[in-house]
This record gives structure tokens, C-alpha cells and sequence, in this order.
């Protein structure tokens, strides 16, 4: 066991930042908040699926929410009633004895305003009043008109263009929370005599046959991380927990077969720690294949396992349970390098892929055209693909647009412009966001409040303000972001970016929010082995929801341990599968792509989500037409209606380019 602890290992490092009682407690009392967002995630098939309602705008801002609110008058009233007072509102108001025995600011003993059902409803408000201070005041106009219309408070309208961003930023912190309370693999190696001799780099840390060579800390990866290793090879994990591993919660998963405690082909014990004493924190666990590996493969194996504390507030009682980690090793004769080969396991029935959104161009595709093709899946709660909505904006200056999106919501995750411009926008989780912000600003007196610009409205600006793919990028990257974000924009002319961004918890320490080109030969398109960060053959992109430029997001102390996306993320295995399937699809199809094939690649079956699917586009930006799928579950099954925009005669942008 010796080869598992190094000379100061008197406990996990991992575990370091977690000793103070202070901080179990905190973590344990604020993972409490996820609850309410997972419940959000069950999503009821609809039957007769609803009419995709369609909005012509007219006029100033004010106008065209007064439009938008009379005509979705009951569609507004019903939305905000099943998704957030009968869904979202209930489940918060349960957490609030956890959450309160931390942030002193929510005890209603304290601030009897949060008091009698209210702390649901106030913790809402409170973070899209803090949101609302970096809307534009054209927007704020807008959904005014959109309230008076409706007949409904201003605030509730606010509320609903808001909820998103401080629902995604509130689960993103917990979630990481709730891994962190969960057992992690610490060390991961490769037992085999002949790895330390067989002169290949089997690690892939540029030495080769060094001491230790099958011996690596474990970090979630989208490549491999050993290759060329002989097919009798066996695998040891060190996993730790502060309340211990469950031995017989252990699950080791290769493909289709699953091997538990009692199977003899693995054998658990503790760790044995330098000073000889037994580790109360650790297991060790070492999976020895029951027949030889097949030779010149890839193998992705799986771990899972709980902690061995059992939680019984709030109901029901339970264990801790880890995200099940996954790498991939090739055996001997497989002839590629670590980073040559994906991480990609399989899909199974738990899980489902996540949005996803491609951009392709020139010799991609049949014309030479630019199309965007996007599928946008996250919280449906068997609620929100019964309120989606076209809206076609023609407005009194200025270009006309169109999205989709949702009653008495101003904005949408995918649109187009009458100057030939388009974007889908996908989320991305990440720390760095204002709720991270406040603990390091506050400590355990910070609240709950997300803060910055609503991802919605960065996308209107992009509609109604840039000229081309590149402003657009230019726009997004600098904006003031209230969560993580991946955005793809094309224009008529060709032009196709990607950006990614985030909102900066440390500006000393964080890289600043990035866009890329295709082509690797671009600034800041490829990544240190020169290989372009999303692109197949240099006139496409892709994104799913995990970051490939800023992978390395967040790492950081404060009050907690805080790391990067890959280290916690839900998402993040299913969004690394999503986009190699992705990939697989655009290389088999180069040159072959139109709207017929863009639509059949979102239909794949292996990038649906059949959940929570809310809606997906296939935007033709040259010819300044959209196509849209919502109303349904998955989206994607139903018709992509097409929708072309006026060229207004106020706006000379908009000329040209498909007319």
C-alpha cells in the first residue's frame, strides 16, 4: 500500500480544506438547496403536445410587450403559476431551516420577513432585483409592457426572466457541494511489472519508464489516462471520505458488466498510512479483471461509491453517493498517445445527453452556406415546453429578429437577425459566479443573489446591435455575466465563432472569458498540442456543455475548496460524450450538410435528451430564416417550423447577403 501515500500523507489533501466544523456543517446545510432543483428535472410527457404559440412585434419596446403580455395574458399567468409558485416556490421554502443555520440572513427569527412561506419567494426577488441592475433599460421597458399587458405585477415578470440565472448559479454551488460531501478518487494506478520498463510514455507526462509510472493523481479528463498498458493489467483506487467509504457501496462498471463488493475480482481494505496507522478516511480498492483485457483497445472503466454517514433531513434518508468517475486506458498495440484517445464510455440508462449546438460552413456544407443547428434541454418540469413562444420582432429602428422562448419571457437561447446573424447559447457550470462571489466577499453572512446581466439579454443585444459573427463574439466575451455560458454565432457571411465565458470571481488569478475561431492557425483557437478546440476539419464548431478553452475555470480557496467544472459537474461526462458523438456525426457528413441533415443530426438518438428537451432550432443566417421544434417532448421529434424575417426598410444592414 506504500506506493498510495506520499511522505506527508497523514490524511487526504483533497480533505484538507474541509477539516473545520464550521465548514462540514456548511456544506452539508447549503447542498440542502439542490433538492428543489432536481426536483424540477421530472418532466411529463405531453399529450396532445401544445401549439408552439407565434408573436409578430410591433413598435418601441414598451409596444411590443404590451403586444407580447395581451396576447399570452393566460399562457403568462399559467407559466409562472406551474413553474415557479407550484414547482420551484414549495421546495425552497423546506430548506430554509438548513440554509438559515448557516446564513444567519435567512433566519426568520431574525428577519421575520422571511418568515410565514416567504423565503422562497423573497429569495427570487431579492436576485432578479440585484440582476435587474444591469438590464439594459430598453429590456426593463419591455417587460414593463409585457406586466401591463398581462395584467400581472412587474415584479413576477422580472422573476421569470431572471429565475434561470439564479437557479442555475444556486445549483451550480450545490452540486459541487454535494460532491464534495461525497466520497473522491484520490489515487489511481496501473499495476503491471513491465509498465516502469515497456518504453512507452504510459502517463502521458512527456517521460517515459520513470518510477511510478502507472501511478497518477486522479483528475477528470476528456482523454485518456493511461494507454498502451498490457491486457493483464489491474487497477487500484484510493477513495476518501471524511465519514468513510462504504465498502459495499463499491461499483466498478466496464461496459455493460458491473462488478460489486463480493465479486472476487475486487478486493477492498484500508489504507495503511506512512506513520503505520489504519486511514479512517480512506479504501483502497483494487479491481483485478476476471479475464485479460482485449489487446490493442480502449476501455473506459467506472467507479462508484457512497460515504458511510446516513442523512435523514430532508427525507428521504440517504447516503452520500459520487458521481460515477470514468476513465479510459488503451492496452499494448493501440499505437496512440494519451491525448489522442477520448474518454467517452458509453451512454446508460441514468443519464442523458445534455444541449448541445454546431455551427457549420463552407466546405462542410452543400452550398457553402452557414447553418446553426441547436437543441436546448435543461428544466422542462413537465411545464415549460407547454409555454414556448416565437417571437418576431419587427421594431421601430434597427434590425428584425426572431427566437424562441417562452410566455412572458423577452428572450430566448437561439435566435437570428435580419442582418444575418446568429447564435445558440448553451449553459456551462461553473464557480465562478456571483454566488461564489458573495462567500468571498461575506463569508457565511453572504445571501443568496446572483448579479450581472441574464444570459437572455446578451442574446438580444447580439440580435439587434452586431453586424457580424465577430462583434457578436466581441459583445458576448465582454459582457458582465451572471453564470457560465457557451455561445456559437454565425453570420451571413461565413464568419463562425464560439466564446466562452463566466463571471470573474478572481480577477488575479481567472483567465478573462474567451472566443475562438475553427481554424487552429487562429489566436487562442487550439489547445497546447496545437489541435483546434472544437473544430473537425476547419469549417465547423461545437459545444455541448462543458468548457474546452476554460477548462481550468475556477481553482481556487474560499472558505471551501474550490475546482475547475471537470471535478464536479453533472454534466460533465454526458457533455464530453455529447460532443464526440457530435464530432463523429459533423466528420462523417463533411460536405454534405443542409437543413434536411441538420435537423437529422439534433434527431440523433444518442444526442437527444428524451427528459427534460424544451426546444431546438436550425437557423439558416444568410437567408435570415429559422427553423423551430418545441411543444413537445423530446423537441426534436416534432416539426421544425420554418420562420423567415422582413427586411425592414429602417435599418441598411439588413440589406443584402439572401435577399
Amino acid at each position: 500500500m506504500q506506493s498510495l501515500v506520499s511522505p506527508s500523507a497523514t490524511q487526504s489533501p483533497a480533505r484538507g480544506s474541509w477539516s473545520s466544523s464550521l465548514q462540514v456543517v456548511a456544506r452539508r446545510r447549503l447542498s440542502a438547496l439542490l433538492l428543489p432543483v432536481a426536483l424540477l428535472a421530472a418532466c411529463n410527457e405531453a399529450s396532445p403536445p401544445p401549439q408552439l404559440e407565434v408573436l409578430r412585434l410591433q413598435g418601441t419596446p414598451y409596444q411590443r410587450g404590451l403586444q407580447h403580455g395581451k396576447q399570452l395574458s393566460s399562457k403568462i399567468k399559467s407559466f409562472y403559476t406551474t413553474m415557479l409558485k407550484t414547482s420551484l416556490l414549495p421546495y425552497l421554502n423546506r430548506e430554509q431551516t438548513d440554509i438559515a443555520a448557516v446564513l444567519k440572513g435567512y433566519d426568520p427569527l431574525l428577519h421575520p420577513e422571511y418568515g410565514n412561506g416567504q423565503f422562497s419567494t423573497l429569495l427570487l426577488r431579492e436576485s432578479a432585483a440585484e440582476l435587474e441592475k444591469d438590464i439594459p433599460q430598453v429590456y426593463r421597458d419591455e417587460m414593463r409592457g409585457v406586466a401591463d399587458g398581462a395584467g400581472v405585477p412587474y415584479e413576477d415578470v422580472l422573476v421569470l426572466n431572471t429565475f434561470v440565472d439564479s437557479v442555475l448559479a444556486a445549483r451550480s454551488v450545490t452540486y459541487f457541494l454535494r460532491q464534495a460531501g461525497a466520497p473522491i478518487v484520490g489515487r489511481l494506478e496501473a499495476l503491471s511489472p513491465t509498465v516502469e520498463s515497456d518504453g512507452k510514455d504510459n502517463d502521458g507526462d512527456g517521460k517515459t519508464d520513470e518510477a511510478k509510472e502507472g501511478q497518477v493523481d486522479y483528475a477528470a479528463s476528456p482523454t485518456a489516462t493511461f494507454v498502451e498498458v498490457p491486457v493483464d493489467t489491474k487497477f487500484r483506487f484510493r477513495l476518501t471520505d471524511a465519514n468513510n467509504v462504504r465498502a459495499e457501496s463499491v461499483r466498478i462498471l466496464v461496459g455493460d458488466k458491473v462488478y460489486t463488493a463480493g465479486d472476487p475480482s475486487l478486493q477492498m481494505e484500508p489504507l495503511i498510512l506512512g506513520s503505520g496507522a489504519t486511514s479512517e478516511e480512506d479504501l483502497v480498492v483494487t479491481w483485478t479483471p476476471p479475464e485479460p483485457l482485449p489487446a490493442a483497445s480502449v476501455v473506459t472503466i467506472g467507479i462508484q461509491a457512497g460515504d458511510g454517514k446516513l442523512l435523514t433531513v430532508p427525507p428521504p434518508s440517504r447516503y452520500r453517493t459520487m458521481r460515477t468517475e470514468q476513465f479510459t486506458i488503451t492496452t499494448v498495440g493501440t499505437g496512440k498517445t494519451r491525448w489522442e484517445v477520448r474518454n467517452l464510455g458509453q451512454q446508460d440508462a441514468t443519464t442523458q445527453p445534455p444541449s448541445v449546438a454546431f455551427a457549420v460552413r463552407g466546405t462542410a456544407t452543400i452550398t457553402g452556406d452557414p447553418l446553426i443547428g441547436a437543441h436546448f434541454a435543461l428544466l422542462d418540469a413537465g411545464t415549460s415546453h407547454k409555454h414556448c413562444v416565437v417571437q418576431i420582432h419587427n421594431p421601430d429602428s434597427g434590425p428584425s429578429f426572431a427566437f424562441v422562448g417562452w410566455a412572458g419571457i423577452i428572450y430566448g437561447f437561439s435566435g437570428v437577425s435580419s442582418r444575418g446573424v446568429a447564435y445558440a447559447a448553451n449553459m456551462s457550470d461553473t464557480l465562478s459566479n456571483p454566488l461564489v462571489k458573495q462567500v468571498k466577499d461575506f463569508l457565511l453572512n453572504a445571501k443568496l443573489l446572483s448579479a450581472g446581466e441574464p444570459v437572455g439579454f446578451v442574446g438580444r443585444r447580439i440580435l439587434e446591435n452586431a453586424k457580424d459573427a465577430t462583434e457578436a463574439a466581441e459583445m458576448v466575451r465582454v459582457a458582465k455575466h451572471s453564470f457560465g455560458w457557451n455561445f456559437l454565432l454565425a453570420d451571413k457571411n461565413g464568419q463562425i465563432r464560439a466564446a466562452e465565458v463566466y463571471s470573474v470571481v478572481l480577477p488575479d488569478e481567472q483567465l478573462p472569458s474567451v472566443t475562438y475561431g475553427p481554424s487552429p492557425a487562429e489566436p487562442g483557437a487550439a489547445d497546447p498540442y496545437g489541435r483546434s478546440w472544437s473544430s473537425v476539419r476547419g469549417d465547423d464548431l461545437r459545444q455541448s456543455v462543458s468548457y474546452r478553452a476554460l477548462a481550468n475555470d475556477l481553482d481556487a480557496n474560499i472558505l471551501y475548496d474550490l475546482k475547475p467544472q471537470r471535478f464536479w459537474s453533472s454534466y460533465y461526462y454526458t457533455s464530453i460524450r455529447a460532443f464526440g458523438r457530435l464530432g463523429d456525426l459533423i466528420d462523417r457528413d463533411y460536405g454534405k450538410f443542409d437543413v434536411d441533415l441538420a435537423i437529422a443530426t439534433l434527431r440523433d438518438p444518442k444526442l437527444v435528451d428524451r427528459n427534460d428537451s424544451m426546444q431546438a432550432t436550425v437557423i439558416e443566417p444568410k437567408q435570415k430564416r429559422i427553423r423551430i421544434a418545441a411543444g413537445e417532448v423530446p423537441a426534436t421529434d416534432g416539426e421544425f417550423r420554418l420562420f423567415e424575417l422582413p427586411t425592414p426598410t429602417n435599418d441598411p444592414a439588413s440589406a443584402g447577403g439572401g435577399q
